[in-house]
């Protein structure tokens, strides 16, 4: 394709995505500051979780019906992903929206945000209400046993931030392995891939390619948990556990 077209292919897809951010940002605000004070009354964080899944299914929905992506889920996939039921959620990380594609085909379920999260203009009244926030490990370790001792999913990305698909060295934190351990609660590995990449780490939101982005989400399996005998090694299990997440996620 020569240079002209290629542009005038990206310019209303840069467009595009710049409404698509514009949106993501003023609906934080909405749901934040309109929405949901009247649910925090009644601390109803079942209903907050699903507007948020509700919100999340519709960018989705708006992103796919206007040609800027399509997600691949085979029926499968989709139908584990809707049966997840108190699950740790161990989620490859190559995009910055990786957790909105993730909870839209998911059910009841949050997710572990970042403390800087927490404090962003736009959305941290919707984290800070409806989401898990890493700012103390030890309560977030009894927060996190306790939605999913109720039911409640927890999705997690272990890469800890955004990384290449090509990415030589896959370097996974723990969290997701001492959470599960702390719980007793499965773990249920899932691939995200992104072609052609976009939102990448260090990508600038502009940069979304001249084709239809394409994410794949594919459930790579289930691993059993329970919580570890008395005079084992939590590290020793954490290390394990974390190995075989990397297995299934990257091989």
């Amino acid at each position: 394709m020569d240079a002209p077209r290629r542009l005038w292919i990206r310019l209303p897809r840069s467009a595009l995505a710049l409404f698509f951010f514009l949106a993501f940002g003023v609906g934080g605000l909405v749901l934040g500051c309109i929405l949901f004070p009247p649910l925090m009354l009644f601390r109803a964080k079942h209903a907050m979780r699903a507007l948020v899944r509700t919100c999340y299914r519709l960018f989705v929905w708006l992103a796919r019906v206007t040609g800027m992506i399509r997600v691949v889920v085979s029926p499968e996939d989709r139908a584990r992903l809707a049966s997840m039921h108190g699950c740790v959620v161990a989620a490859s990380h190559p995009t910055l929206i990786d957790v909105v594609v993730l909870l839209a085909f998911l059910p009841d379920t949050t997710a572990v945000a970042k403390a800087a999260a927490g404090r962003n203009f736009f959305y941290s009244r919707v984290v800070n209400a409806a989401f898990l926030v890493n700012d103390n490990p030890l309560r977030m370790l009894d927060e996190a046993q306790n939605l999913l001792a109720n039911g409640v999913n927890l999705a997690i990305f272990p890469e800890g931030t955004r990384t290449p698909a090509d990415a030589p060295n896959r370097k996974l934190h723990r969290g997701a392995a001492q959470i599960a351990l702390h719980s007793g609660a499965p773990v249920q590995c899932v691939a995200i891939t992104c072609d052609p990449p976009v939102l990448a780490k260090g990508q600038p939101w502009w940069d979304v390619a001249d084709r239809v982005i394409t994410f794949t989400l594919r459930v790579c399996g289930e691993i059993p948990v329970s919580a570890p005998e008395p005079g084992t090694v939590p590290h020793a299990a954490a290390v394990a556990l974390t190995e075989r997440m990397r297995s299934l996620l990257f091989h």
